[in-house]
């Protein structure tokens, strides 16, 4: 039995995958506070219940070979530069892998389609990012960050990213970008469905912005990954259908000889990282080192 983490910008999820494939999410909490701690105490807890026999976490941050660098909207603490497999198996002697919450999430939605080669997981949550996985290999560059689609640059914001450029997509097309907008502009807003709800110049503006944003976002990863299928994904996304529609839209108008490419709506939900994190045990999925 696999335990699962999802460790976001806001939220940290923790889940339990059987043998026969069947998931139970245990619970959704909080990602505040003493990172280490926290799930020291949670993987104590839930061996105590259930037979696990591999730890695997999807992370909202820049991982490489196992160890956690920099998180945008993770406090990381102690297991800053940390080996988080060499920690879980000398803490417990459990087999363990962590890797970027897109990586999980792109791994899990090429799984979960035979027919598909190539795949762009397009993700928009607290924020927007991306993964390719061609012919059930992820792509991932010389350091691991390959397809960070939420940081080319885009457009000069008053604010900076949460990596430090003040230009950064993320900044104007996802959750955390909706809502230092809208404080901006003295209303509260963190969903498009607020944003569309409210009778406000400001907040067309921000909403604008943002399906400019994914504009953009999807006419780049066509030009530049030539994907057969773009899944989209993560909260912000999920939950409007607008986002998909633009989506769409921008495809049309496309790098013309990439043009062909299908756009659709995550099978997974919110799953996708806690299932993608399941599949790190696997040779083909594991980061590799490359020194």
């Amino acid at each position: 039995m696999k335990l699962l983490f999802d460790i976001g910008g806001t939220k940290l999820r923790r889940g339990v995958l059987n043998d026969r494939g069947e998931f139970v999410l245990l619970d959704d909490r909080l990602s505040k506070g003493d990172l280490k701690a926290k799930l020291e105490a949670l993987i104590a807890e839930t061996i105590k219940r259930y037979p696990i026999d591999f730890i695997g976490a999807s992370f909202a941050g820049q991982t490489q070979n196992n160890r956690l660098f920099f998180a945008p909207n993770i406090e990381l603490g102690a297991l800053k530069n940390e080996d988080f497999s060499d920690w879980i198996f000398d803490r417990f002697s459990i087999k363990a892998a962590i890797d970027n919450d897109l990586k999980c999430a792109a791994i899990a939605e090429a799984a979960a389609r035979s027919t598909t080669r190539t795949l762009f997981a397009l993700f928009v949550g607290t924020g927007i990012g991306g993964a390719c996985v061609e012919n059930g290999a992820i792509g991932r560059g010389a350091n691991n960050n390959a397809g960070e689609i939420g940081h080319i640059p885009f457009e000069k914001t008053p604010f900076l990213c949460g990596c430090g450029g003040a230009d950064c997509l993320e900044a104007s097309a996802s959750g955390s970008a909706i809502a230092k907008w809208s404080e901006r502009y003295g209303f509260q807003a963190r969903t498009i469905a607020e944003l569309s709800n409210l009778d406000n110049p400001k907040a067309a503006e921000i909403l604008d912005r943002f399906h400019r944003g994914i504009d953009y976002a999807v006419r780049t990863i066509i030009a530049l990954f030539n994907p057969d299928t773009i899944v989209l994904g993560g909260g912000v996304a999920l939950s409007c259908e607008s986002a998909l529609i633009r989506a769409k839209n921008a495809a049309q108008n496309a790098f013309k000889p990439s043009r062909r490419v299908t756009i659709e709506l995550s099978s997974l939900g919110d799953k996708a990282n806690l299932l993608g994190a399941a599949l790190l045990d696997a040779d083909l999925s594991k980061p590799k080192t490359t020194r």
